[in-house]
């Protein structure tokens, strides 16, 4: 638990080495369920504790859904579109990759304070971008930077644009 705990940390931070060993070693895929299920969690009670327990259910399984959905984006838009090079990846390394990319996300549990959580959702959101542009540029061997974070902003935005219509959905389905 505490070299999970640990490479969350230097996810945080935002450290290079952490995504090329997350690249290269397989056994790190429990690890990226955690950090999702964390994040997940705190996505649910940070962003939508305020409106109940189905809310807070909503959240966690669109948080798993919109992981899984951003990871395989990115996976398709950088091999497909930007023709990078597939040279050292599966999907499940792009999965493995965006999982610790999400960490910053465990902040949106400061969410429960009332005024803070369209503040915390803004920082995140924009820190877990730059997480990912780190990741995939070390996945798809990008030379340029600013091409990452476009490929990781481009993808989110499309994500999440499907992840509010879902929310929209289960909400009007449960009654929240």
């Amino acid at each position: 638990m505490n070299l999970l705990f640990s490479r969350m940390i230097r996810a945080i931070k935002l450290d290079k080495t952490l995504f090329e060993e997350v690249i290269n070693d397989p056994k790190t895929q429990g690890h990226s369920y955690w950090v999702v299920a964390i994040l997940a969690m705190a996505t649910g009670y940070g962003m939508f504790s305020r409106a109940g327990g189905t809310a807070v259910n909503i959240g966690l399984a669109v948080t798993f859904f919109a992981w899984y959905l951003w990871a395989f984006t990115i996976y398709y838009v950088s091999t497909y579109l930007f023709h990078a090079a597939p040279s050292r990846l599966d999907r499940k390394t792009v999965l493995r990759v965006m999982a610790f990319a999400n960490a910053p996300g465990i902040l949106r549990i400061l969410g429960v304070f009332p005024s803070l959580p369209p503040y915390v959702f803004v920082l995140t959101t924009v820190w877990i971008i730059i997480a990912g542009a780190i990741g995939i540029k070390k996945v798809f061997n990008i030379e340029q930077m600013g091409k990452a974070v476009l490929i990781c902003a481009t993808t989110w935005l499309v994500v999440f644009v499907i992840q509010i219509f879902f929310m929209i959905m289960l909400f009007s389905v449960f009654g929240v």
